[in-house]
């Protein structure tokens, strides 16, 4: 194993960065809470009382959209995330291109699809993702795809441990990181992006929304738009290559 760079080390790494990056989420054209209210005012009402019962927004993402804030107002779950502890401030995680970002969904989806002993509905799911970009700029910016840090490059790619980048992480963090570029676990030419401030973001919401229909079975995961582009992965070759792994399972 690699010696975790220092939070000195890191520091002389920071950079000035730009780049453009890629979320996907659950589509929400639709509030849920229509639903189950009789008329607008009581579905406002509701949405206030939901909302209060919510953690407060951290600084600096009080005139975010929901969007780009939800990532820094929860904590990671119980066993944090690839970058974070689960007593870190939660992280923005995002890729470079579409490609990677419907990728890193893919894994997730099947790995939420194996969660229930009996799988039941979850056999076949057909819904949409809303894939939105944002820009990003930032004079404090670390980037871990390149030959500095070739030395760690392996052990950052591991499917079932997190241990050591989550405490390269709070390094970052410590070193005063606004965001990083690091190499995709799941896609072997992809890179991702972590966002550790939102004042790493250019605007105040995305730059551009895109609805994606998505198909997904036990076997494939389709991901397609109206006007014929689609991507579609194998889970099979996933799982060929190990990286159906998680630390979680």
């Amino acid at each position: 194993m690699p010696n975790i760079p220092s939070v000195e080390t890191l520091e002389q790494q920071l950079t000035p960065l730009v780049g453009l990056c890629w979320r996907v989420v659950e589509t929400q054209e639709t509030a849920a809470t229509r639903a189950i209210t009789k008329n607008a005012e009581e579905q406002l009402r509701l949405e206030q009382l939901l909302d209060s019962s919510k953690p407060p927004l951290p600084e600096g993402c009080e005139s975010l959209s929901y969007l780009l804030a939800t990532p820094f107002r929860y904590p990671p779950l119980q066993y944090g995330s690839r970058y974070g502890s689960e007593w870190e401030q939660g992280i923005f995680y995002a890729a470079n291109h579409k490609k990677t970002a419907l990728i890193e969904a893919a894994v997730y989806l099947w790995l939420f699809q194996q969660g229930p002993e009996t799988i039941g509905e979850l056999a076949e799911i057909k819904d949409s993702r809303t894939l939105f970009s944002i820009r990003l700029k930032s004079q404090k910016g670390c980037n871990l795809c390149t030959g500095v840090f070739s030395d760690i490059r392996e052990v950052l790619t591991y499917s079932d441990s997190w241990r050591f980048t989550q405490e390269l992480g709070s390094h970052l963090r410590q070193a005063g990181a606004d965001f990083f570029w690091y190499p995709s676990a799941r896609d072997a030419d992809g890179i991702n992006t972590a966002v550790l401030s939102p004042k790493a973001f250019v605007g105040k919401k995305p730059d551009t929304q895109e609805l994606w229909h998505l198909h997904l079975t036990k076997e494939l995961c389709w991901f397609g738009r109206g006007d014929g582009r689609y991507f579609e992965f194998s889970r099979e070759e996933f799982e060929q290559q190990g990286l159906m792994k998680h630390p979680c399972l």
